[in-house]
């Protein structure tokens, strides 16, 4: 039965249980909690007290669906709202901006401006993130739980303990080290991802039955990344998050990459350099950072009214995609692909291309049989996988003895 084993160990395994079921299907009554892990109802009455006594999780104030038979209607238990609350953080080119949300999962505060990063300095880019974190929680009304995650998600490459952003295409500054100049300002846990891998944990939480234990984000904007499932598990590098797709050499000593090297897959995909390439510009022109969504529209409708400039660049911008993707086939086999970002504007132009470089490696993958899915706003996703991502931290912490958990917690920050 579930219930054997060390005491402790499966008190934890239990209350994790439960906690995952309410996380999903909330508000549910304890005949629910039973049906859908397995406990039995003596396991979940005494668990599900001890939440409740915790102030985890609280009766929604609902009967359930319907009373059926004899008795009192069942009581409806849900996550307590203010149990805690988490921030999720959104670092970008020429935007940041933070979302607050509680305990149950539901925005509480939410805040955006925008930021020149190319021109911002490290104390700048630290200064600006604070600010607008102390924003959004100024926003909130006092009585809720204490902030006890924040989730920043950036683009580019951050070490694998998610304290730093090694590396960044929006800006020069390198190693800027955000979770010690967050925590010690809010006291709350932080950690840095990239902003792709957030995307794919968002597709895998909304949507678990298209994107479950093997796909990949592919971000289609002015620069390219990818968050990679395999196994059910994120992929990262040895030292840092990795997954860079976008700077994959596809063609040696090729296009200029905004990277600086030559040939990358974002040197023919990412906005600037289908941008160039409709304008018949060189490809050691230097990439520009400043591609508006006017200028890439112009360049989508000249595809539409057959402009060949355009067209090739759409067509180039498939091919090195499809490429890039043939050659991880290559290594860990084919997977369903979810293109995120506005890039899927023009997606009609790039599709044929790209899957018929899938088809053109002549390996065991049909480049039409590619499971494609297309998404054209990336922001909504990367705040979504931040958010549950720093939620499901807190039920493995709310898993433990909650009081004894949570004081240990707070000692380390």
């Amino acid at each position: 039965m579930v219930e054997l084993g060390r005491s402790d160990d499966v008190r934890k395994r239990n209350r994790s249980r439960i906690l995952a079921v309410l996380r999903r299907d909330a508000p549910m009554s304890r005949t629910g909690i039973c049906a859908k892990t397995g406990l039995s109802p003596s396991t979940v009455s005494a668990i599900t007290s001890e939440l409740l006594d915790e102030a985890i999780i609280v009766i929604s104030g609902g009967e359930g669906p319907a009373n059926l038979g004899r008795g009192r209607p069942q009581v409806r238990l849900a996550l307590n709202p203010d149990a805690a609350l988490v921030g999720s953080a959104v670092l970008q080119l020429d935007r940041v901006s933070v979302t607050i949300s509680d305990y149950s999962g539901k925005s509480v505060a939410q805040i955006g401006r925008d930021f020149r990063a190319r021109r911002a300095s490290p104390q700048e880019f630290f200064d600006v993130l604070i600010d607008t974190t102390r924003q959004a929680l100024a926003q909130i009304s006092s009585g809720t739980g204490k902030l006890k995650r924040i989730r920043l998600g950036v683009q580019g490459a951050t070490d694998v303990g998610g304290t730093s952003m090694l590396w960044s295409p929006i800006t020069q500054h390198r190693d800027l080290a955000f979770k010690a100049e967050l925590e010690r300002e809010f006291g709350a846990h932080v950690k840095l991802s990239n902003d792709c891998s957030m995307i794919a944990r968002a597709l895998h939480w909304s949507a678990p039955e298209r994107f479950n234990r093997n796909y990949a984000a592919v971000l289609l904007s002015h620069g390219i990344g990818m968050g990679l499932m395999l196994n059910g598990e994120l992929v990262s590098g040895i030292r840092s998050s990795g997954t860079e797709f976008g700077h994959i050499s596809h063609i040696p000593n090729g296009a200029l990459c905004r990277c600086g090297r030559r040939g990358c897959i974002e040197a023919y995909a990412g906005d600037y350099a289908i941008y160039r390439r409709a304008q018949a510009s060189g490809e050691t022109a230097t990439p520009r950072n400043d591609i508006g969504h006017l200028e890439m529209n112009a360049v989508h409708e000249a595809a539409i009214a057959g402009n060949e400039d355009a067209l090739n660049a759409y067509a180039e911008a498939g091919q090195a995609l499809g490429t890039g993707l043939a050659d991880m086939y290559a290594l860990v086999d084919s997977f369903p692909v979810a293109f995120v970002g506005n890039g899927t504007e023009a997606f009609e132009f790039i599709e044929k291309p790209l899957r018929e470089a899938i088809a053109a490696t002549k390996l065991d993958v049909l480049g039409e049989a590619i499971e494609i899915h297309c998404f054209p706003d990336e922001n909504p996703l990367i705040v979504e996988g931040c958010t549950i991502t720093a939620l499901l931290e807190l039920d493995e912490l709310f898993a433990q003895a909650t009081e004894q958990a949570t004081k240990a917690e707070d000692n380390v920050v």
